[in-house]
C-alpha cells in the first residue's frame, strides 16, 4: 500500500510501493521469441536504504579524515596552518538566507509536530519499526544515462510533417518497432500490463497506459499538438544552484526559461498545477510572484515533503543552516478567461498546508509520486502530466530529456510469473 497512513497533517508514504504499482504483470517480446515472456518486477529496495541521517555519515567521515591528517606532528602543523589561512570573517545573512530563515521559522512547528504525529501513526501500523544494522552502500550501482545527450543531438533534426499531424505512436503486439522516432512523437503503451522494450539498445519498462515524449524544452510540439488537456500538471524543474553546478549531474534551467513551458496550452479548466521547489527563497518567490501569475495559475497551497530515514529520523537536522530535511510543493489552479470567476468544490477543499513524509531514494532528484495524495483534489478519471520527469507512471503522460531514466531495467529486480489465463485482454496482448 503506497499510503501507509493519513491524518489531518498529511500522509506517510511508502515510496517503493508507489514505484511498484503496475509492475505485478510485465511482458517482454524483446528477445525475439514468438511467445512472450511474463514476469513481475519490483524497484530495488537498496535504493531506499537510508539508515542514518546524512549529517551523521558526514561527521563520521570527517572524524576518519581528521585522524589520518593528525597521525603525525608534521601533518598536524600543516593542517593548523591551512586552517588559519582559510579562516573567514563572520558575516551577516544575505537577503536569500534571511528569507529562508524567516520561512523556516514559520513552518518549523508544523514540520515538527506533524511529522511526529504521522510517524507515530506509522509505527503503530508496523511501519518504520525495523532497525537495520547494515549501513547503505557508499556507491550504489546506477545506469549511465545518455538520454539528455541524445536529445541534444535529435533536436538538430527537423520535425516531420507526420509528427505534427499525428504526434502519438503506439506499442504494437510485438513491442516497440525499432524504426519509430522517440524524439518527435509521444510513445504510448496502450496495454494494461507493463511492457519491457528495447530502446536505443537498452531495456526499459513502460508501465500500463503510460505515455512519454523524450525531448528538451525546444521540442515540445508533439505534446502541444496532441490536443490533450490535462487536469493535473506536476513539474520538477532543474533549478539552478551551486550544488548542481559542482556535481554536474544534469543541466539546470534558468528560471526565466520556465515561462516558455506551454502550461496554459496544456491545462484543462481548473487544472491543478503542482511545482517542486528547492529551499532557495528566490525560487519560491519566483513561482508565486512571477511564474504562476504568468500562466494564469492561482496559488492556493504550499505543501512540504519531509524526508526521513528508515527509523523515522529527519535525514538532516531540522534546524540545519545548510540543508533542510524538507522540500516545498506549490499548488495552484489554472484560471483562464471566464474560469477565473469560477471556484470549483475541489479547489475550495484543497488544504493550504499538508506534509508528505517518506524515505527518500539515494538516486538524485527522484521524487515520490503524488498520484495517490492528489486524487481527491482532481476530477475522476483525470488526465495527468509530469514535466521534467525522469520516470513514468501508470495512466500518466510524461515529458523530459531523461523521461525514462529510472525505467531502465537495471533499477528493478524481477521474478518469473505464470502466464495469464486466456481472456480478451491477453488475446490483444499476444
Amino acid at each position: 500500500m503506497s499510503v501507509v497512513c493519513a491524518n489531518s497533517c498529511g500522509w506517510l508514504l511508502d515510496s517503493c510501493s508507489l514505484l511498484d504499482e503496475g509492475l505485478q504483470r510485465c511482458v517482454s517480446h524483446s528477445d525475439g521469441l514468438d511467445k512472450p515472456k511474463y514476469f513481475k518486477c519490483c524497484f530495488k529496495r537498496e535504493y531506499f536504504n537510508t539508515v542514518r541521517p546524512h549529517v551523521q555519515i558526514q561527521q563520521n567521515t570527517d572524524i576518519l579524515t581528521s585522524t589520518a591528517k593528525h597521525s603525525s606532528g608534521e601533518h598536524a602543523k600543516i593542517d593548523l596552518q591551512t586552517r588559519k589561512k582559510r579562516k573567514r570573517k563572520r558575516r551577516g545573512l544575505n537577503t536569500g538566507e534571511l528569507d529562508a530563515h524567516i520561512y523556516h521559522g514559520k513552518i518549523r512547528l508544523v514540520v515538527l509536530e506533524g511529522s511526529r504525529a504521522l510517524l507515530e501513526a506509522g509505527r503503530q501500523c508496523g511501519y518504520l519499526t525495523e532497525v537495520l544494522t547494515a549501513p547503505p552502500s557508499e556507491s550504489m550501482p546506477s545506469h549511465e544515462c545518455r538520454l539528455a545527450a541524445l536529445c541534444d543531438m535529435a533536436k538538430q533534426l527537423p520535425l516531420t510533417d507526420e509528427s505534427l499531424m499525428a504526434p502519438v505512436q503506439m506499442l504494437n503486439r510485438d513491442g516497440l518497432d525499432p524504426s519509430l522516432d522517440l524524439f518527435s512523437y509521444i510513445t504510448e503503451n496502450p496495454f494494461d500490463c507493463t511492457y519491457e522494450v528495447t530502446l536505443m539498445k537498452e531495456k526499459y519498462l513502460l508501465p500500463p497506459r503510460s505515455r512519454f515524449l523524450l525531448s528538451d524544452i525546444t521540442r515540445m510540439h508533439p505534446l502541444v499538438n496532441s490536443g490533450d488537456k490535462f487536469d493535473l500538471i506536476v513539474l520538477d524543474p532543474p533549478w539552478e544552484n551551486k550544488s548542481v553546478k559542482r556535481s554536474n549531474r544534469y543541466s539546470s534551467l534558468p528560471s526565466s526559461q520556465l515561462k516558455q513551458l506551454p502550461v496554459p496550452a496544456l491545462a484543462a479548466p481548473e487544472c491543478l498545477v503542482v511545482t517542486w521547489v528547492t529551499n532557495r527563497a528566490k525560487h519560491l518567490r519566483f513561482i508565486k510572484e512571477e511564474l504562476y501569475p504568468y500562466w494564469a495559475v492561482e496559488v492556493l497551497a504550499e505543501w512540504l515533503w519531509v524526508k526521513v530515514t528508515q527509523t523515522g529520523e529527519f535525514v538532516f537536522p531540522l534546524d540545519s543552516p545548510h540543508k533542510k530535511p524538507y522540500e516545498v510543493l506549490v499548488l495552484g489552479r489554472h484560471r483562464s478567461g471566464t474560469d477565473r470567476a469560477v471556484r470549483s468544490s475541489a479547489a475550495e477543499e484543497l488544504p493550504e498546508q499538508r506534509l508528505l513524509i517518506s524515505v527518500p531514494s539515494v538516486l538524485h532528484s527522484q521524487k515520490p509520486s503524488l498520484s495517490a495524495v492528489l486524487k481527491p483534489y482532481i476530477s475522476p478519471e483525470p488526465k495527468c502530466l509530469e514535466l521534467f520527469a525522469r520516470s513514468l507512471q501508470r495512466d500518466w503522460t510524461s515529458w523530459g530529456n531523461e523521461v525514462i531514466k529510472f525505467q531502465h531495467s537495471s533499477y528493478f529486480t524481477r521474478e518469473r510469473a505464470e502466464e495469464p489465463s486466456m481472456t480478451s485482454e491477453t488475446v490483444i496482448i499476444q
